[in-house]
């Protein structure tokens, strides 16, 4: 299945940099890692638009369920990347590998492993959609611990 995915990605990917002006989705997401590295805040926000909806796995944030995702729209979005970059969750980010591809013409998807080869990894996949260089949308998907 990947080969397909690969397949299928090279001419969404060549679409995209033609329809695009500006940053690529991958350049959007590249830019919001290294700013999710670093711990900058602002530089995270940066990259999303002021209408953006973010879905995150149950309990991340403060205050969220345990039992149901959660949904941060807009300027509350950023409860979920203060929680991502504090001083529990940071290290973590820090040091994460991730490679991003192209999903389509507006499309990027982030994979990551954090800790790996250690009982604490965890790896997932989070899927952006990019509008005027602005990230609308992005779920944030967590692979179940094995």
């Amino acid at each position: 299945m990947r080969t397909s995915l690969k397949i299928m990605a090279l001419p969404l990917a060549m679409a995209a940099a033609g329809a695009v002006h500006g940053a690529t989705p991958t350049q959007v997401v590249a830019h919001h890692l290294a700013a999710m590295k670093k711990g900058d805040l602002r530089a995270i926000m940066a990259d999303y638009a002021a209408n953006t909806v973010v879905i995150a796995p149950p309990g991340l944030v403060a205050g969220q369920s345990a039992r149901e995702v959660g949904v941060f729209v807009g300027a509350n979005a950023r409860r979920v990347f203060a929680t991502l970059i504090d001083k529990d969750h940071h290290p973590g980010v820090r040091s994460m590998q991730a490679s991003i591809a192209p999903a389509g013409p507006d499309i990027a998807r982030l994979r990551w492993v954090q800790f790996k080869g250690t009982r604490q990894q965890v790896s997932g996949e989070d899927i952006f959609v990019v509008r005027g260089n602005k990230i609308t949308y992005q779920a944030i998907l967590v692979e179940p611990a094995r």
